[in-house]
């Protein structure tokens, strides 16, 4: 039997889960179910056994520079004895199906499989690049301004502001935290979490989080999470602050999906690797209003025409025409076509998926396939490349 987890008799069971699955210490699971109110917890069950269970959470995240209600798939986890019987499938399907009726654009997932969780429609949509640097190789010509207030932020009652700057943030390829982070404020991750809010004149302009490696003894090494500013000045700031970590700090490691992000700010990259190890997968969960809330060049003036085949939710699948103009777009379901197939563009709900997030260029999507792309599908304004990050707050 699939359903929700409510009473506190189920979180225990759900922390117990957890803590056999991903070898947690019981305080950091007892409070990510105890305390984060946002996660909602299914689970399969026989008689009173919880056999598996999964869950998800709201955030919201910027896509091509607009901002999506995200579900963000977390805590996916089978009793060992349990596992390969189908329930982590049937969760899946619940969880995707609900987030869609609930409203949600997109929903997102860190996997411990890219293969497995295709199958749920979900691909990558990633391509963070990770750099390593001293704080030595920041370049010295960035000042941290005098009337810049830094405030070590440990209180809930500063997530505001940090929603503030994340809302209004110049790098509109990161997500917002939400409520689910609330937790992480507290500084209660194993290995050590931080968070900096940057003010001027009681503005909050920027903000960056990260956290220290631990291993027996504290290691020298600072691993940022996410950062957003909301103008060039206040992202000279953040550089300028992590420059004053020298003494203290050997290695600062980041992940962003853009090359130059990183290297004009510095003198030299220790070291830099192109693909992130473990990006994050999304898959676009109601494709009508998905496509209707991007922005398009005014440039476009164009009806296109797609078919999708989306296995678990069936809005999403048939035959569908994007009437693009105004920088805006109108999708329209059809029941049927009068028009020869090769001006149809044939896609998988993980191909499409891929295509409106920005992982690559249509053409470089669907190189290694047999599909036909129709010339007016070869336009790269209409879904250029522009990749996003989810950043690793876990």
């Amino acid at each position: 039997m699939i359903r929700e987890l409510k009473d506190s008799e189920d979180l225990t069971k759900a922390t117990k889960l957890a803590v056999l699955c991903f070898h947690e210490p019981m305080k950091s699971m007892e409070k990510l179910f105890s305390e984060t109110q946002e996660l909602s917890m299914f689970g399969a069950f026989k008689e009173d056994s919880l056999l598996a269970a999964a869950g998800s959470f709201k955030y919201q995240m910027f896509i091509r520079d607009r901002l999506f209600d995200c579900a963000g798939i977390a805590a996916v986890m089978t009793q060992p004895a349990e596992r390969r019987r189908g329930y982590v499938k049937k969760l899946m399907h619940k969880i995707i199906t609900d987030r869609h009726q609930q409203g949600y654009h997109v929903a997102a997932l860190w996997p411990f499989d890219h293969e497995f969780y295709s199958k749920f429609g979900f691909e990558s949509g990633e391509k963070a690049i990770s750099y390593n640097f001293k704080p030595s190789n920041i370049k010295s010509d960035y000042k941290l301004n005098t009337k810049i207030k830094i405030t070590d932020v440990t209180d809930m009652k500063d997530y505001l502001p940090l929603l503030q700057v994340a809302k209004n943030a110049k790098n509109k390829y990161t997500r917002i935290i939400g409520d689910v982070d609330a937790w992480l404020l507290r500084g209660e991750l194993q290995g050590g979490f931080k968070i900096y809010l940057f003010e001027r004149d009681d503005i909050p302009i920027a903000y960056i989080s990260f956290k220290f490696k631990k291993a027996g003894e504290w290691e020298h090494t600072m691993q940022i999470l996410d950062f957003a500013y909301i103008s060039i000045q206040a992202k000279h700031s953040l550089f300028a602050f992590l420059r004053n970590f020298e003494a203290d700090i050997s290695k600062i490691s980041i992940n962003l999906p853009i090359q130059e992000e990183v290297e004009r700010y510095l003198k030299s990259v220790d070291d830099t690797h192109k693909f992130n190890t473990w990006p994050a997968m999304f898959r676009i969960l109601d494709v009508k209003k998905f496509l209707e809330q991007l922005n398009y060049l005014p440039s476009i003036d164009e009806e296109l025409l797609f078919k999708v085949e989306d296995k678990i939710i069936s809005d999403n699948s048939g035959i569908w025409k994007l009437t693009i103009k105004d920088g805006k777009c109108i999708a329209s379901k059809m029941e049927s076509i009068s028009t020869d197939k090769e001006n149809v563009l044939d896609l998988s709900i993980n191909q499409l998926s891929q295509i409106l997030i920005g992982h690559s260029t249509i053409e470089k999507i669907l190189e290694h396939s047999n599909i036909n792309i129709p010339e007016k599908w070869k336009n790269k304004d209409l879904f250029p490349e522009m990749p996003c990050s989810v950043m690793l707050w876990f």
